[in-house]
């Protein structure tokens, strides 16, 4: 009879603790698990991200001249200093084409003159008949009216010089004056040589020895090669952020190098591709540090550093829940239960908010809330097994 008993008693005990186990699980499953970040206080960045081409900040080119190339001396890859000798031309002889080109504007001189002393003895020529015609009509002698009648018909034969053959031989002479001084400017500056006006490194060559320049070629590219800047373009929205002087870092694979926006253009610059149009603002970056594995016309990232705050309340960017018509909502953790905050918000990084009003250091705000998290819910901090 004992043994029923205790049987009994224990049927009841487990039957009793199954079903406070089974309500304490169900108790359990109304809790939230959330995962918590602290608000802290601290310096806060904010960067403007984008890429940039690398260019040097002493490039130049170097054009030919239309002559046969007598000698090369350097090749691409090799250091040259202010005055070195790059190219040698074949001398030209233009002490012929000057003289031809004062022929021709001494020729068209002559012809003006000429013209305009014909023109001038025609006008005299008129001018004399007039008269004679004038005094003859007023005789009464017969011969006389006869011979003034001859006169008119001379008179009517004679024609001055038109303006437009006047103005012709004007242009004429202009035109011979500047061939001549042109010839002349040839000469002044007729160099046989291409020579350094920068020091640097070569990097394009286009002269071939023996073969003939041409004047509107770049024959040599010389450029600094340590001393560099990055060319980066920007949208409306960023460039209004944007200063001389900013720091800026360059990031080219594992390497960072400091830098500094050196120059803005003052205007946008609209471009057309296939995709469309495009406007964008232009910078140039001041590459500060020595950087020997950055290549021109390579491209780079760099992080532009538009704000910083010293100490800033922040918390995680995850953390802050943004609602339409620009509502921010942050979630707070009290003892256990969830406190819903509207919070006004200023710099952001790229993984953090700084808050101005609504929370403060210390607190804990629950990181990525879901739409379960509302003012009220009970929640617990979630452990490594349930994360």
């Amino acid at each position: 009879m004992k043994k029923k008993t205790v049987v009994y008693g224990l049927i009841v005990v487990g039957i009793l603790s199954g079903v406070f186990l089974i309500s304490g699980k169900k108790k359990d499953n109304k809790i939230v698990a959330v995962k918590t970040s602290i608000v802290t206080v601290g310096e806060l960045k904010s960067y403007i991200s984008t890429t940039a081409t690398v260019k040097s900040k002493n490039s130049k080119e170097y054009y030919g001249l239309q002559a046969k190339i007598k000698k090369v001396n350097v090749k691409v890859g090799d250091t040259v200093k202010v005055g070195d000798t790059l190219v040698v031309y074949e001398a030209q002889d233009l002490t012929s084409t000057v003289s031809q080109a004062q022929i021709q504007y001494e020729n068209a001189v002559l012809q003006k003159k000429d013209l305009y002393n014909q023109n001038e003895s025609i006008k005299s020529r008129i001018t004399d008949l007039d008269k004679e015609i004038t005094t003859l009509e007023k005789s009464l002698n017969p011969t006389d009216k006869a011979k003034a009648e001859t006169l008119k018909q001379q008179k009517s034969s004679l024609s001055p010089i038109s303006e437009e053959k006047l103005k012709q031989t004007d242009n004429a002479v202009k035109l011979a004056e500047l061939s001549l001084n042109s010839a002349k400017q040839r000469v002044t500056e007729n160099k046989s040589t291409v020579v350094a006006e920068n020091a640097g490194v070569v990097t394009t060559m286009n002269a071939i020895e023996g073969s003939i320049g041409n004047g509107m070629q770049v024959v040599v590219v010389i450029q600094d090669i340590e001393n560099l800047k990055a060319i980066a373009s920007l949208g409306k929205y960023d460039a209004n952020k944007v200063k001389i002087g900013q720091e800026v870092m360059i990031k080219s694979g594992t390497n960072i190098y400091k830098g500094s926006i050196s120059f803005i253009d003052p205007a946008a610059k609209k471009t057309v591709g296939a995709t469309g149009s495009e406007t964008a603002l232009g910078i140039e970056i001041s590459i500060l540090d020595k950087a020997p594995a950055i290549k021109i016309d390579f491209d780079v990232d760099v992080d532009i550093l538009v704000e910083k705050v010293a100490e800033a309340t922040k918390i995680p960017s995850e953390a802050l829940k943004v609602e339409k018509g620009g509502k921010n909502l942050v979630y707070v953790v009290e003892e256990n239960m969830v406190r819903e905050r509207n919070v006004n918000i200023s710099t952001q990084s790229d993984t953090e908010v700084q808050i101005t009003e609504g929370v403060k250091s210390g607190e804990k705000v629950i990181l990525n809330p879901s739409t379960i998290i509302k003012e009220g819910t009970i929640v617990k901090e979630a452990t490594e097994q349930n994360k």
